[in-house]
């Protein structure tokens, strides 16, 4: 495949597609991959479901061309802000009111921060993941209890199912809830995905969806396989991309991300 002569668009997901679930960290076979892929013309961008804020601060100095955050609802292309969306006022208090009548476990995620509940929570995983944020300084400004704050999408995690499948049947009129296995949920705005992200990034660059390719491994990777077209699944992965998958490459550890680009010739 002859690449070189138009530039192609890269999206990446973070966890266990650019970062390593061993390390943390990003190979170096990855970051020269991706460095050499931009110097032949190609643009790579991060495109993940954390919020800007919480994306980890050393991936912004990394020299990717921009940043598709919170599952969509922010868009960041050569430092400028395309898109910048939150929940309004009035989903903001449902949400928080159907929290707490159902008892769901959450973090709120903003620009700004990431909003925790003032009290433990009853599951360990959530006071490890609680604790990994205020580590970076993260869930100490506000908390869920005094609702005065802005968040743009949230995810939770279940250890009542009863109750889960009740709340989520209150929020799918205006929130897209998507499945992250073992009891966890992504819940986004309605229409807001890694996949609309693409499709405006590739609007305002005028570069057609057909020089798109989407690098992933998990179930909330897979709108951006649907509208990629070339899809890379990396070793570790979720089936559900496999329909979606031009690829499946090796693990990120084992040089998952060098070894696509060097197949179809981006490098």
């Amino acid at each position: 495949m002859d690449t070189k002569m138009q530039p192609q668009l890269l999206f990446f997901d973070i966890d266990g597609t650019l970062l390593s679930n061993v390390t943390h960290q990003i190979p170096e076979s990855a970051l020269n991959a991706i460095a050499a892929a931009q110097k032949n013309g190609h643009l790579a961008f991060i495109n993940t479901g954390r919020t800007f804020r919480t994306m980890p601060a050393f991936l912004k100095d990394l020299g990717f061309d921009g940043f598709l955050c919170g599952c969509g609802t922010r868009i960041v292309c050569h430092g400028e802000t395309l898109l910048a969306h939150s929940l309004s006022e009035e989903e903001r208090s449902r949400i928080i009111d159907l929290i707490k009548e159902w008892q769901i476990e959450a973090f709120l995620e903003g620009s700004e921060d990431v909003y925790c509940q003032r009290s433990d929570y009853r599951q360990k995983v959530m006071n490890i993941v609680r604790a990994s944020f205020n580590k970076k300084g993260l869930g100490l400004s506000k908390f869920i209890e005094d609702r005065n704050f802005v968040f743009d999408k949230f995810v939770f995690v279940s250890d009542n199912p009863a109750n889960s499948d009740a709340f989520i049947r209150r929020i799918t009129s205006f929130i897209d809830v998507i499945d992250r296995g073992k009891g966890m949920y992504e819940c986004v705005p309605k229409g807001f995905s890694k996949a609309s992200a693409m499709q405006l990034l590739s609007e305002h660059l005028n570069i057609s969806m057909d020089n798109t390719w989407a690098f992933g491994d998990s179930s909330n990777d897979l709108p951006m396989f649907e509208v990629a077209a070339h899809g890379i699944a990396m070793g570790d992965h979720s089936s559900v991309l496999e329909p979606f998958s031009e690829m499946i490459t090796d693990t990120v550890d084992n040089d998952g991300i060098a070894k696509a680009l060097s197949h179809f010739g981006l490098i």
